[in-house]
C-alpha cells in the first residue's frame, strides 16, 4: 500500500499568473536602496534570502508579462529597478533570451 504523496509548496508566478510547485520557479526579491531610490529587484537563486519574495517561471514570455502588466511594481507595493536584474537572470539561465 502507497503512503500519501509528499506535500509540494505551489507558488503563482508573477508574469502568466498561473501556479506551479516551487522547485519549477525563480524566487525574486526586494533589496531596498539605500540612497533612496527606488528598490532594486535581484534574483535570489537559493530561494531562502529574507524579505518578501516574487516568484516567476525561467521564462522569458512570463518575465514580458510581468514587465508589461506592471506585476513586479505591483507585487512589491511600489516603483522597482529592474536592471540588475536582467543580469542576474543571464548569469542563472544563459540558455534563455531574457530580453
Amino acid at each position: 500500500m502507497a503512503g500519501p504523496s509528499p506535500h509540494r509548496p505551489e507558488r503563482t508566478c508573477i508574469g502568466c499568473r498561473e501556479t506551479a510547485p516551487r522547485d519549477q520557479l525563480m524566487r525574486l526579491v526586494r533589496e531596498p536602496a539605500p540612497d533612496g531610490t527606488a528598490p532594486q529587484i535581484r534574483l535570489d537563486p537559493r530561494k531562502v534570502a529574507p524579505g518578501r519574495g516574487a516568484w516567476l517561471h525561467p521564462d522569458a514570455s512570463c518575465l514580458d508579462l510581468a514587465l508589461r502588466r506592471g506585476g513586479l511594481a505591483r507585487f512589491f507595493r511600489g516603483a522597482v529597478r529592474t536592471d540588475q536584474l536582467l543580469g542576474d537572470l543571464e548569469a542563472f539561465e544563459p540558455t534563455i533570451q531574457w530580453k
